[in-house]
């Protein structure tokens, strides 16, 4: 999109104000439609700045709409206006900017990705192509643990033993009145 410009002041548009019976409400037509980043730096350079005669505004279908009195309009609000489009502009293009960069960015990124992916994929069919030929699956040897973990087992299972028979004569001495 190219920089935004008030290119008209649409006569047809023109009512009166509900502000006050000696003011109008203009529509000042924009050379194109802003999208909504562009309404908020508009909006953003307004609130910076206090404008004495400013009554109210609104962007709509193209416009910049706004309540007036009409001696006001070439003296006041065009060059206020004109100031916020500006700004809105320039940042819109900055914005726009950064997100073009992003995009390459990301882009990028991806495709490197897929070139990463498809040398993976390359190397895995090589290898594939390079394997001799599946045998039967063998399980696994005994290995020498497997006497431990047995060993092990072994001694875990005495020592419950011992630990319950201790728990069992200590409850028949409480029930005796030793404690």
């Amino acid at each position: 999109m190219d920089d935004i410009s008030i290119i008209d002041l649409d006569l047809k548009k023109t009512t009166w104000s509900r502000v006050h019976s000696s003011m109008r409400t203009l529509h000042l037509k924009l050379s194109a439609e802003p999208d909504l980043d562009w309404v908020r730096f508009f909006r953003e350079e307004r609130e910076s700045r206090v404008v004495v005669k400013r009554h109210g505004l609104w962007i709509e279908d193209g416009y910049i709409v706004f309540d007036c009195l009409l001696a006001d309009v070439e003296t006041h609000h065009l060059p206020d206006f004109r100031k916020s489009v500006a700004f809105a502009n320039v940042k819109w293009r900055e914005l726009n900017a950064m997100r073009g960069k992003e995009s390459r960015q990301r882009r990028d990124a991806e495709r490197n990705e897929q070139q990463r992916l498809t040398a993976l994929r390359d190397h895995v069919r090589d290898a594939a192509s390079t394997q001799p030929p599946a045998m039967s699956v063998v399980p696994p040897a005994r290995s020498a643990n497997d006497g431990a973990n047995a060993k092990f087992e072994a001694e875990r299972k005495e020592l419950r033993a011992r630990f319950r028979a201790a728990l069992k004569s200590r409850t028949k001495e409480s029930a005796r009145g030793n404690d």
